[in-house]
C-alpha cells in the first residue's frame, strides 16, 4: 500500500468544519473506533463487535444506520470484528501524529539545552546556577509546549490525511477482493 499514487488518485482532503474535523464517507474517521483499536492492541478488550460493514465505526444495539459514514446496515451488512487491515490503517494514523509530537518534543528539549548552554556561557561564575535551573525546568516547558501545544493540530492534520490516503487504499483492496482474513499490506508509510 505504499506505492505512490498518480496525481488523479490523490486522495480526498479531510473536511474541516470551524477548526473540528468532520467524518464524511469518502474519510469515515471514527473517534470511537480509533479508541477501541487502542484497547484491542493493548489486550485490554476483545475484537468483538458489532461494526459498520463500510467503516468498521462501532453500532449500538438496533441501530440501523452508521453515524460516522451514514451507511445503512441493510446496504451493507455489519460485521462482527474489526479487520486487521483497518486497524493498521488507524495504527498508521497515530503513528504519523506521534511523529510531529514527539520530533516537536525533542525539539524543544535541544532548543532548552542550546539556551542553557549559551546562558553557562554568558553568564558570569554564580549566575551559571541559573543557566542548570533553565537546563530542567525550561526545556520540560518548552518540549511540553511544543509537543501538546503548537503541533497538536497540525499533527492531527497530517495524520488525517494518511488516514485518507491509507483509506482509499483499503478501498481498493476491499473492491479487487481482499478478505479481512489476509495479511495486511504495510500501510506505515
Amino acid at each position: 500500500m505504499a506505492q505512490a499514487q498518480s496525481p488523479s488518485m490523490t486522495p480526498p482532503e479531510p473536511t474541516i468544519v470551524d477548526g473540528k474535523f468532520v467524518p464524511t464517507r469518502d474519510v469515515p474517521f471514527s473517534e470511537a473506533l480509533d479508541a477501541m483499536i487502542a484497547e484491542v492492541r493493548a489486550g485490554n478488550a476483545p475484537n468483538l463487535g458489532r461494526f459498520c460493514g463500510y467503516c468498521y465505526t462501532p453500532l449500538e444495539a438496533g441501530r440501523r444506520v452508521c453515524p460516522t459514514c451514514d451507511t445503512s446496515a441493510d446496504d451493507v451488512p455489519a460485521r462482527d470484528k474489526i479487520s486487521r487491515t483497518v486497524a493498521q490503517v488507524y495504527t498508521a494514523k497515530r503513528k504519523r501524529e506521534g511523529r510531529y509530537v514527539h520530533g516537536a518534543a525533542w525539539a524543544g528539549i535541544l532548543l532548552g539545552t542550546a539556551v542553557s548552554t549559551g546562558l553557562i556561557v554568558i553568564l558570569p561564575d554564580w549566575t551559571k546556577i541559573f543557566a542548570i535551573i533553565f537546563l530542567i525546568v525550561g526545556s520540560y516547558y518548552i518540549a511540553s509546549y511544543l509537543g501538546n501545544v503548537a503541533i497538536q493540530d497540525y499533527a492531527y492534520r497530517r495524520g488525517l490525511r494518511q488516514f485518507s490516503a491509507a483509506w482509499q487504499d483499503f478501498l481498493a483492496l476491499r473492491a479487487q477482493g481482499a478478505t479481512d482474513e489476509e495479511e495486511p499490506p504495510d500501510l506505515d508509510s
